[in-house]
């Protein structure tokens, strides 16, 4: 018997009882890594009413991959309506009885190599993708690479999974190792899913296996240079992390969780596992950053399923219940919301918006900021209004709910509307259906004496196009002789409104949403100057030396960073610093050169000096010249455009800044060292006058000293 017969045998003998909700996958793969091949069988188990009476079997797979017509058990046509999308579809001749069982075996084989590629908005991120390869480096299969027959109207299923490969490689996917053996210079690997899945990932390579069983969770590292230093790090964060969402959410769906090092730069995450790239999980700060947002999908989106017809709802709470989480346990998450709410201030536009119901991956910053950072600003919102304890309580019920299902922004509303007995469906419309964002304007504030007491005035406008958005606007007011700042919130039903308050002791200030809270377009005063505001700009100017060593250089990241803009739309006009007469004050613009004859209006010595740390003032002194330097400064001609600089002495630096700054767009300063180069400095700049305070005039200048308080993290579990 052949080893496709065999398996068959056992595959009949299975329990029909055991996959009785969705279709199932019994997979049997093996894989040739040298010459790229890969041969399949696949038997599909169809419980008893998961067809459709009178809808014709039909299923796709990728076109490099040829069906084995001697090994087929059932007659497969071609449908002849052309490839889409690298697949070519099929129909099977039969009329299955939709009440019982049906077993389809499907046995084919072909190349899967796909280069590995990056358009320029993948490489200003540092990352590559392809659909799928086979290739001595290593092994990459998922739902894009179409390996395995997709069929019409079955969303979800279960499987196994079998791979047959060299002795040396291994195999992870989705779900819970059953087999791992060595036999005569190959390798076998089973895993059983028995969980719902929407796709199948197959990875492989050569890797060193590390592990520790945390609670009922097995904790994997698979890494391709031995590091045993480095995968206790993993393993240890893995099991603190994973203690802190089953606190928070629910217990974990799997019952494993793998850090898998890729061949090429990634940053995924799959159900129970997540492949990163061998330079990104070597930085010290990704265990306390995109890790954790990687982990914690394994409940937003790998396992409650994204229903990406109404819009990816799982990488917004995701962010919020991750990066934001770990910023709010630093106590810094309030510059985390300002800079979010920058982004998107920064980069989004008439043009390019859309509303978080049509988000579905982000391609650019403008998509990134819609669907990461105005979703995660909803959540924000959401807690603000209904507390800590009802939010977790609503975010439980929906996983709870929801776990191995297609989930929707109206799943999310219905758990918070059973935990708070509101209807909350205005809510959820304003702000997942509808593009733009408030923009707020404080004016006429007023403080006059009665007797003992102080009345407070002001009035507060959204000045955005369209439609007022309902709002409750945070306000904080700093009254004289108090510890801490006093807040109330004033409800916005149009377009303007007035606040009048009276208070024992003299308003010493009024500051509009100053933790950053709210979700709206932020006034260029309230923010510092950064890099987001230049690579967000729709058109901007890049001005160059003309004499320098390395005007070719410079040139060479203008042109690199002209592409990337252009591949969102944008528009860079690339000039010698000898054709202008003066910067203009309408747009954002780069000075790239010490020797730049306008180098001089990105100094920061007049106005920041005092301002920085001597530390930082030393290292900018040490760094200029030789090293490399980067600023971004409001233009004194027009302080709501913005000014940047970059600067060095190293060519081979200017190469690595090219892409690097993509990376640094909340900072408005930054220091370089060497070739590579690395970073030694970053920061932003102070805002010296924001519109959205005001310090109300007394004859005795009296001195304003109360702090904003940071709230409570989400969880105190650090």
């Amino acid at each position: 018997m052949t080893r496709n017969t065999v398996l068959l045998a056992g595959i009949m003998a299975l329990s029909t009882a055991t996959f009785a909700r969705q279709p199932h996958h019994e997979i049997f793969a093996s894989i040739q890594h040298e010459t790229s091949r890969i041969t399949v069988l696949d038997t599909i188990i169809f419980p008893p009413g998961s067809l459709k009476e009178g809808v014709p079997l039909e299923f796709t797979l990728n076109s490099h991959l040829t069906l084995r017509e001697e090994d087929q058990e059932i007659s497969v046509q071609k449908i002849e309506t052309g490839e889409e999308h690298g697949a070519t579809s099929y129909r099977i001749v039969l009329d299955p009885d939709i009440s019982k069982e049906l077993r389809i075996p499907l046995s084919y084989a072909g190349v899967i190599r796909e280069e590995i590629k990056a358009g320029a908005t993948e490489y200003a991120r540092g990352f590559s993708e392809t659909d799928g390869i086979i290739s001595p480096e290593g092994i990459y299969l998922a739902g894009s690479t179409k390996w395995l027959p997709a069929f019409k109207n079955t969303a979800l299923f279960t499987f196994n999974l079998t791979v047959e490969l060299d002795g040396p490689w291994n195999v992870v996917t989705q779900g819970t190792r059953t087999k791992n053996q060595v036999a005569s210079g190959r390798r076998t690997v089973r895993y059983s899913s028995p969980d719902p899945v929407d796709e199948v990932y197959l990875v492989a390579g050569k890797w060193t296996e590390y592990s520790l069983q945390s609670d009922d969770v097995l904790v994997q590292a698979f890494l391709r240079t031995p590091d045993e230093s480095l995968a206790n790090r993993y393993l240890g964060v893995t099991s603190h992390y994973l203690k802190l969402y089953q606190n928070l959410i629910g217990d974990y769906p799997y019952s494993k969780f793998a850090l898998v090092e890729n061949f090429w730069e990634t940053g995924y995450g799959m159900p129970s596992f997540t492949l990163l790239g061998e330079k990104v999980i070597r930085f010290p700060w990704i265990l306390h950053s995109s890790y954790p947002h990687e982990l914690l999908h394994n409940y937003w989106g790998n396992s409650v399923y994204v229903d990406y017809s109404q819009g990816n709802w799982c990488e917004g709470i995701t962010v919020y219940m991750a990066d934001h989480l770990i910023k709010e346990q630093q106590g810094l998450a309030t510059d985390y919301r300002r800079n979010t709410l920058q982004k998107f201030t920064d980069y989004v536009n008439e043009e390019n918006d859309f509303p978080p119901s049509a988000f579905i991956n982000r391609n650019n910053p403008a998509e990134e900021a819609i669907g990461y950072g105005k979703v995660m600003m909803f959540n924000n919102m959401l807690r603000d209004e209904f507390g800590d304890e009802l939010f977790i309580r609503a975010y439980s019920d929906f996983y709870r709910k929801n776990k191995f299902r297609f989930a929707t922004y109206d799943d999310i509303r219905s758990s918070f509307e059973a935990v708070t007995n509101k209807d909350l469906a205005p809510m959820f419309d304003q702000w997942i259906n509808r593009t733009g964002a408030p923009s707020l304007e404080l004016s006429d504030v007023e403080v006059t004496r009665s007797g003992q007491q102080y009345r407070l005035t002001f009035n507060l406008k959204q000045v955005q196009p369209g439609n007022p958005f309902q709002l409750s606007v945070p306000v904080g007011i700093y009254l004289e002789g108090r510890d801490t700042v006093e807040f109330t919130r004033i409800s916005m039903e149009g377009s303007e409104t007035s606040f009048t308050g009276k208070f024992n002791t003299r308003p010493l200030k009024v500051s509009v949403d100053p933790r950053f809270n709210l979700m709206r377009t932020l006034d260029r005063s309230e923010v510092p100057a950064t890099l987001s505001q230049l690579f967000g700009a729709k058109s901007a100017m890049i001005i160059l030396p003309a004499y320098s060593k390395i005007s070719a250089d410079y040139l060479a990241v203008a042109q690199f960073w002209k592409q990337t803009q252009a591949a969102q739309d944008k528009e860079i006009m690339i000039v010698y610093d000898t054709a202008i007469n003066k910067i203009p004050a309408n747009r954002p613009v780069w000075i790239m050169g010490y020797e730049n004859s306008y180098a001089g209006l990105v100094s920061i010595g007049d106005q920041y000096n005092d301002l920085l740390s001597p530390e930082a003032n030393e290292k900018i002194q040490a760094l200029t010249g030789e090293n490399s330097l980067v600023y971004a400064v409001p233009n004194s001609r027009n302080p709501d455009q913005t000014l940047g600089f970059l600067a060095t002495g190293s060519p081979a630096a200017l190469r690595g800044l090219s892409r690097k700054l993509f990376h640094y767009g909340s900072y408005g300063y930054l220091g370089f060292e060497g070739d590579a180069p690395d970073n030694v400095l970053k920061g932003v700049f102070p805002v010296l006058n924001s519109r959205m305070e005001y310090v109300i005039p007394y004859s005795d200048n009296p001195e304003i000293t109360q702090q904003l308080p940071e709230r409570k993290a989400l969880t105190t579990m650090k």
